[in-house]
C-alpha cells in the first residue's frame, strides 16, 4: 500500500496545489505510505514512517529557531516520507532554519504554493493508495500464477526469468550468495542489464538464503513488490533442480555424482544454481579444482577437510564411497592445485586419505577438473596425504596408447637394466625409479633407499653404463620417465622388483 514520492507529487489533486519540492532527486523513490494531516507540535511519536505530513505549521507559529529545528529531527526520525507546509497566517513563508535543517536531517519538503483542503488530498490520495495496492497486488498474483504454471511445465531458472522480464517489461537478473549470475534476461520496453540500485529480493531455498532477484533499473515500491515475487518462485526452481537422480536428498552428492555421469550436461549456470543450494558459492572470476580422496571413513574425512583453514569455497562430500569435491580457487595464484593440495595435505594424512587434486579450470569445466582428479586417485601409488593430477600425467597419457606399443616403451627403456639385475642381484631398475621419483636428486633418493650418497652415485655410474647413455639428460629422461610410469601401473613387471627373462 504505497506509492512514490514522484508519484504522489504528480498526483491530479496535489498538483492543483502547486507542490515546490525540495529535497535530493533520490528522495523522489521514498515510499510513500499514507498521507496525514496535522498541526500538533508532538506529531512525530504518532506517525510510523512512509507518511507525507500536510501541516500548515500553526503548532510551531510562536516557537523559536531552535524549536523548529528539533520538529525537523523529530519527524526524519520517524523516518517520514516528506512534510508539505501550506505557508498563511501561521507561517508566511518557510522558516529558513527548518529548510536547513530539513537538508542536514535528509527529509523532503515540499511547498504547496495553492491553497487545496487538505481532506480533499488525504481522501483522494489515500483512496488511490488503496486502488494502487489492490492492482499491485493483481498484477503480482498474476505474474506468480503465470510463473508456477511455467515451473510445472518443467521450465528452467533461464525460462522462467525470460517469461517474468517479458510480462514486466523489467531486465532481470538471478544471482548466488557470491554475486555470480545464473540468469538474466532484460525486458522488451527496456533493453539491457539491471542496473546496481536496482530492486532485489532474497531467494530462499529450504528456508536459507540462496541467493538474490535483481528486478529494473532502479528502486521503486513496484519493482521492490514484483522481485520479491519472482524471488519466491525462484527458490522453488531452484530447490526442484537437486531432485532427480542419486543423491536428490543432499544437493552436493547430487550435484557431484551428475559431475561424474553426465559432465556435457551440466552448465556454468547450472552449477551456480545448484551449487549455491549446495553451500558453493565461488565469487566471479575465480576457477575450480576437483579433489578426489579415497579412505576408509569418506564421509567423516569430507567434514574435517572441509574444516580446513584457508580453503576457499570449495563442495566436499562422500559419493560413491569416495571423498569428491569442488575447490574455488584465485587464478592468479602460481600454482591452485598445489596450493590445494598443500593446505589439505595434513588433513588428509590424519585422516588415513589418499587425495589427488585436479587441474584447475572454469566453472563450467569442473566435471573436466573432477574427473581428472578421479582419475589420478585410481593411478597414484596410494601414498598417504595430497597431490596434484601432475604426478599421474605419464600415466594419464599411457593409458591412451594401445598396450602394444606401452609394452614396446617399456622393453625399449628398461630391459637392459633389468637383465643386468636378474643376473648380479642389484637393483638398479629400483633405483633409477626412485631417482626419476625424486626428480635426480642424489641426497633425497640415497634418504628414500636407505644407502649412501657415495652408494647412489656408484649406482647411477652403473646404471649409465649398463645403458650407454646418461639416464638423466634431455629426451632420455623422458623416455625413462615414461618407461618407468608405464611399468609401475601394470604395463610389464614392476620397476622395483628384479626381472628375470621368462
Amino acid at each position: 500500500m504505497t506509492l512514490a514520492l514522484s508519484q504522489f507529487l504528480g498526483h491530479p489533486t496535489v498538483r492543483r496545489a502547486d507542490p515546490a519540492f525540495l529535497g535530493r532527486e533520490a528522495d523522489l523513490d521514498r515510499p510513500v505510505t499514507w498521507v496525514h494531516s496535522s498541526e500538533i507540535y508532538e506529531i512525530a511519536p504518532l506517525l510510523s514512517g512512509g507518511e507525507v505530513l500536510l501541516t500548515t505549521g500553526l503548532g510551531l507559529a510562536g516557537a523559536d529557531a531552535g524549536t523548529r529545528r528539533h520538529w525537523i529531527r523529530d519527524l526524519a526520525s520517524r523516518q517520514v516520507a516528506a512534510v508539505a507546509l501550506e505557508p498563511g497566517r501561521s507561517l508566511p513563508e518557510l522558516p529558513a532554519e527548518m529548510a536547513d535543517e530539513a537538508r542536514r536531517a535528509g527529509l523532503p519538503l515540499i511547498v504547496l504554493r495553492q491553497v487545496v483542503p487538505f481532506a480533499e488530498i488525504c481522501r483522494e490520495v489515500n483512496s488511490d493508495l488503496l486502488t494502487t495496492d489492490l492492482a499491485r497486488l493483481r498484477r503480482g498474483d498474476e505474474l506468480t500464477t503465470r510463473l508456477h504454471e511455467q515451473a510445472a511445465d518443467g521450465a528452467g531458472l533461464s525460462e522462467l526469468v525470460s517469461q517474468a522480464a517479458q510480462d514486466l517489461g523489467e531486465p532481470i537478473e538471478v544471482r548466488t550468495l557470491s554475486g555470480q549470475v545464473v540468469a538474466a534476461a532484460g525486458g522488451p520496453q527496456r533493453a539491457g542489464t539491471v542496473k546496481p540500485d536496482a530492486a532485489h529480493s532474497v531467494v530462499r531455498t529450504a528456508g536459507a538464503p540462496w541467493g538474490q532477484v535483481l528486478l529494473g533499473t532502479r528502486v521503486t515500491v513496484e519493482t521492490s513488490f514484483l522481485a520479491q515475487r519472482v524471488a519466491a518462485v525462484v527458490g522453488l526452481v531452484v530447490q526442484r533442480s537437486t531432485l532427480d537422480g542419486p543423491g536428490a536428498s543432499d544437493p552436493g552428492v547430487s550435484l557431484l555424482t551428475d559431475l561424474l555421469d553426465r559432465p556435457r550436461f551440466t552448465n556454468a549456470a547450472q552449477l551456480l544454481t545448484r551449487g549455491a543450494l549446495a553451500g558453493f558459492c565461488p565469487a566471479p572470476g575465480q576457477l575450480v579444482v576437483g579433489l578426489a580422496g579415497a579412505c576408509a571413513d569418506p564421509r567423516r574425512a569430507a567434514v574435517v577437510l572441509g574444516r580446513v583453514a584457508g580453503l576457499g569455497p570449495h563442495l566436499l562430500a562422500a559419493v560413491r564411497g569416495q571423498v569428491l569435491g569442488l575447490v574455488a580457487v584465485d587464478p592468479s595464484a602460481p600454482d591452485p592445485a598445489g596450493a590445494v593440495a598443500a593446505l589439505v595435505a595434513q588433513a588428509a594424512t590424519r585422516q588415513c586419505a589418499c587425495l589427488v587434486v585436479g587441474p584447475p579450470r572454469r566453472l563450467e569445466e569442473a566435471a573436466d577438473s573432477l574427473l581428472r582428479a578421479r582419475e589420478g586417485l585410481d593411478l597414484s601409488p596410494g601414498d598417504l596425504g595430497a597431490r596434484t593430477w601432475r604426478d599421474s600425467t605419464a600415466q594419464h597419457l599411457l593409458a591412451r596408447l594401445p598396450a602394444a606399443d606401452v609394452q614396446a616403451l617399456v622393453e625399449d627403456g628398461l630391459e637392459p637394466l633389468r637383465r643386468w639385475d636378474a643376473e648380479h642381484g642389484t637393483i638398479l631398475v629400483e633405483t633409477l625409479a626412485a631417482w626419476l621419483e625424486n626428480g635426480l636428486n642424489v641426497a633425497a633418493t640415497a634418504r628414500d633407499l636407505g644407502i649412501r650418497r657415495q652408494t647412489m652415485h656408484q649406482r647411477l655410474d652403473r646404471i649409465t653404463g649398463v645403458l650407454g647413455y646418461d639416464p638423466g639428460q634431455g629426451s632420455a629422461l623422458a623416455h625413462l620417465v615414461l618407461a618407468t610410469a608405464a611399468a609401475q601401473h601394470g604395463h610389464g613387471p614392476d620397476p622395483g622388483r628384479p626381472w628375470t627373462q621368462p
